[in-house]
């Protein structure tokens, strides 16, 4: 046995070294064993898979494990284990989100260690401090994901990628548990702040430079939530209720983009049903779909506590339940570890299933630093991460309105600076997204540092601000919260009347938290502003409008609110949303032109939340009438976000893309270069060409949108899609860049649920070169497509609607 052993171990090694050979690194995260080929950034990558490394290497060890070890491997350890409770467990972390067992066995040559999985999306989550260490673990806040996204920058997230993953390997951390990419379906949704856009190619681009960025560094990223997962209210058994072409196009085609351009070695699972099943109990979701079509080669999750059967869910293409032991939301199975080894012995769960998922597990397992025994250092980099933290904020930070160039503020004007929030700033959102920095700079204390205050005013915050401050923690007990309410117009007395006599500008700061577990309202305090707000915004702009002065407006707030009611009382308005620990140096940054304002909104801002195509379904129904929602139908079917606006003619407050510079562009030479579509073998698509030029003062970015209006054939589609971007260099005044876009066929088809097909119909497409979603002024360049292309064949009823309902029974999209 032993000789037989040996000579196994030999043939791997040989096998390895062969592979390696031929170009598979294993100790290369990006190497991949994958035909890839990859035009541009904006490219939708066809891969075909092949050999790889980790799976010989998986199959190898599954085949030396015990039943009794697979199954131990398929749960995880449960919400707040002891250490010695987790298997072959080394260098423990404390804060993380939870493991997945390992398994030793020196006789058989096995040490496989325990995976530990931490929080995001906005950074690295553990504790900061253990008990009887003197020692700190505090990791960088960046930026929270909605401004990640609007910087539109996928180099810059790269970079971002691999900060993380440096204080994930320096902490031990082997999986991290994000980026999520849900789509902003609507401004409601109190996880909106962790997402990236409303739209599916943005989410996915940001996404896959994400995943990029990570496992170069070789942590492994877990794409999350898939799918359809766009509410909180009653979050573990809504039902979102979609046609399945609605489902293709918009909630699934990001998390495809991420799947096939950047190679995730995790995903996980959804808490809702989508069509009355629970998303990591649909094989047609987890395994058609994400193995079979898009050739995902990962490990699947499931989300803490989500689904309904441990062996539904295993069986349909999970590989690892979390976090273990008894499920507190579906009560009466017992420990669900214990019940995945009863459900094995009476046979719900084949042996063949058991070694799939498995090597599944294992197979990643093998790339993370636990596994390559990565010298644990528990000291990153944090300085240089604070760094490209306040880089990024500067980047994605989006100026929404300019009136006759109030900002940037001269470095002499002393600034007036009111709201409550400039003292009590938000890095970010509270839940899992929650992250511990060492230091978190305030908007009061960034302006400071770059401009003269009204002194005053700085004392009368700082002090009210201590005086009624309330500590609490947010509704899962996983965040503290600093809530402090706005000092109304009559405390600040004749603070206002003063600042606007010896100031030179006001700034008026706004805040807005939001967290898991709970959606956003309409009313005031949430979406709407509070009587005091209104009246501090007001009285401010009349004081100072009376003395010929300016006001600026910050929003720090976790997702968009109504700007209705008060944006034509002030000159400036700056959407900062979360913008991490260096919010306060990087909010001064756009405020003195120490930084060009170059981020662009990913979701639209709305004139009123009644003009939000899914207002009147969101967040759910109650249709079993036991109090709580159970269904969330997506009656806007396709026409989310800007679909919905520039295809029926709504007026939007601030349009998708839309962002304002202190200097300006112009693009011209716009051509279609190449059109390969008519083609007898279409492999390639359209490439686009620009010339992009700085036609102001100072340098600055600009973000280059391509959308295209396709022909309707058999299938309606909305006035214009985005099917390509990419941000310029900084460009000096009077300076040029000249930019390649590239769409694929898949980029460009739209899903056929008639034929369960990708297609690309005849007609000719528009194409539109733009700053935003407003393509108002711009004139189109044309391509024309002779005949129908079949792009790609999809699983025949995947994601079908429930018996009995149909499409035209729940989407009525609001004309």
């Amino acid at each position: 046995m032993e000789l037989k052993m040996k000579k196994k171990i030999l043939t791997t090694i040989i096998s390895a070294t062969m592979l390696m050979g031929y170009g598979f690194y294993p100790d290369n995260a990006q190497a991949k064993s994958d035909s890839t080929q990859i035009k541009s950034e904006n490219t939708y990558v066809k891969w075909h898979k092949g050999i790889d490394f980790y799976d010989i290497m998986a199959k190898f060890i599954v085949a030396r494990m015990t039943d009794e070890e697979k199954l131990k491997m398929l749960v995880g350890a449960g919400m707040n284990p002891e250490d010695g409770d987790v298997v072959n467990l080394k260098d423990p972390v404390k804060g993380v989100a939870g493991y997945i067992h390992g398994v030793y066995d020196e006789a058989r040559g096995l040490d496989i260690p325990a995976m530990k999985l931490a929080d995001g999306p906005a950074g690295i989550r553990i504790d900061p401090t253990r008990d009887g260490d003197n020692n700190t673990y505090y990791t960088t806040a960046f930026p929270n994901g909605s401004l990640m996204a609007s910087t539109w920058n996928t180099e810059l997230i790269r970079n971002i990628g691999r900060a993380i993953a440096s204080e994930g390997k320096e902490y031990g951390v082997d999986f991290w548990l994000a980026p999520g990419m849900n789509i902003q379906r609507n401004p409601l949704n109190g996880r909106n702040f962790e997402y990236y856009s409303e739209d599916p190619l943005v989410s996915g681009l940001i996404a896959s430079a994400m995943v990029q960025g990570v496992q170069g560094e070789g942590v492994a990223t877990t794409i999350k939530h898939f799918a359809a997962n766009n509410s909180e209210t009653n979050r573990f058994f809504i039902n979102a209720v979609a046609t399945p072409r609605a489902l293709r196009e918009i909630y699934l085609r990001g998390f495809e983009y991420a799947v096939k351009q950047s190679h995730p070695w995790a995903i996980m699972s959804s808490y809702n049903q989508i069509n009355g099943t629970n998303t990591g109990e649909r094989a047609d979701l987890m395994t058609d779909i994400l193995r079979d079509e898009w050739g995902f080669n990962g490990l699947a999750m499931s989300d803490w506590y989500a689904g309904y059967n441990p062996i539904d869910l295993l069986n349909a293409g999970v590989d690892v339940i979390q976090p273990g032991g008894e499920n507190s939301v579906i009560p009466g199975l017992g420990d669900w570890g214990e019940y995945v080894v009863k459900a094995y012995e009476n046979g719900d769960m084949t042996k063949a299933t058991l070694d799939r998922n498995v090597q599944h597990i294992v197979a990643q397992v093998l790339k993370t630093p636990s596994a390559k025994r990565y010298p644990i250092s528990n000291n990153p980099d944090l300085d240089s991460h604070a760094t490209l933290a306040r880089q990024v904020a500067d980047e994605g930070i989006i100026l929404l309105k300019n009136k006759d160039a109030v900002l940037p503020v001269a470095a002499t004007q002393q600034i007036a600076s009111f709201g409550i929030t400039q003292v009590n700033t938000l890095k970010g959102g509270t839940g899992s997204g929650d992250v511990h920095p060492n230091h978190v700079t305030r908007v009061i204390d960034g302006l400071a540092a770059q401009f003269p205050m009204n002194q005053d005013l700085v004392s009368f915050y700082n002090d009210y601000f201590e005086e009624n401050k309330v500590v609490t923690t947010d509704g899962m007990g996983m965040s503290e919260i600093v809530l402090c309410e706005e000092p109304s117009v009559a405390e600040l007395g004749a603070q206002i009347s003063n600042a606007a006599q010896s100031s030179d500008v006001a700034m008026i700061t706004l805040g807005r938290m939001a967290g898991e577990a709970a959606d956003r309202q309409v009313e005031r305090g949430d979406y709407l502003l509070t009587e005091k707000e209104l009246d501090l915004i007001s009285s401010v702009s009349t004081a100072f409008h009376a003395q010929n002065k300016k006001v600026v407006v910050v929003l720090n707030i976790a997702g968009v609110i109504d700007v209705s009611e008060w944006q034509d009382k002030v000159d400036g308005i700056v959407l900062a949303y979360m913008p991490g620990q260096e919010s306060g140096d990087a909010i001064a940054d756009i405020i003195s032109g120490e930084a060009n304002p170059s981020g662009k909104l990913t979701q639209t801002i709305p004139l009123s939340y009644s003009d939000v195509p899914s207002s009147a379904t969101f967040p759910g129904v109650d249709e079993d009438n036991d109090g709580a929602l159970d269904h969330e139908y997506y009656n806007e079917d396709i026409y989310v976000g800007y679909r919905y606006y520039q295809t029926f003619d709504k007026e939007v407050a601030y349009p998708f893309g839309y962002g304002l510079s202190y200097t300006s562009f112009k693009f011209s030479q716009s051509k279609v270069l190449k059109n390969a579509l008519n083609r007898r073998h279409h492999k390639n698509g359209v490439l686009i060409k620009t010339t992009v030029t700085n036609t102001g003062d100072v340098s600055g970015k600009e973000v280059v949108q391509v959308y295209v209006s396709a022909p309707e054939v058999k299938l309606k589609k909305p006035n214009i899609e985005l099917k390509a971007f990419a941000k310029t260099r900084e460009l000096a005044p009077g300076k040029s860049q000249w930019m390649l876009l590239d769409i694929s066929p898949e980029t460009l088809a739209s899903f056929d649920p008639d034929s369960n097909q990708w297609i690309v119909e005849p007609g000719t497409y528009k194409v539109y070169i733009s700053d935003s979603s407003d393509i108002s002024s711009v004139t189109p360049i044309n391509f024309v497509v002779r005949k129908e292309v079949v792009v790609d064949k999809t699983t025949p009823g995947a994601l079908a609607l429930e018996e009995g309902v149909t499409a035209e029974s729940f989407v009525t999209v609001k004309e």
